[in-house]
């Protein structure tokens, strides 16, 4: 299933052994020097990068713990100047 929401796409699809969400867009993307920082709790991406109001630099360390208590795992890809891709992995429970 793929779903256009907001300028971003969500896919869901449902392996053997776990489901799989991916969420993408076509924005500015994330410097490849970020990428192994941005689930730290409070690492921010420069402030210059964006126009909106600042975060705490929270909100990815919060899912990716939450993902993590769930035997699951997300991985992100990016590409500077033509968006990122959050990938996440939970395996299904009972199967």
């Amino acid at each position: 299933m793929h779903v256009l929401w907001g300028g971003a796409t969500l896919s869901l699809k449902d392996w053997d052994t776990f489901i799989e969400i991916s969420v993408s867009d076509h924005g500015e993307g994330i410097e490849p020097e970020h990428l192994s920082k941005i689930f730290e709790r409070f690492y921010r991406v420069g402030k210059a990068r964006s126009n909106q109001k600042e975060g705490t630099g929270l909100g990815l360390a919060i899912a990716d713990w939450i993902i993590q208590s769930h035997d699951g795992q997300v991985k992100v890809s990016s590409s500077p100047g033509e968006g990122t891709m959050f990938v996440i992995r939970l395996p299904h429970q009972g199967r």
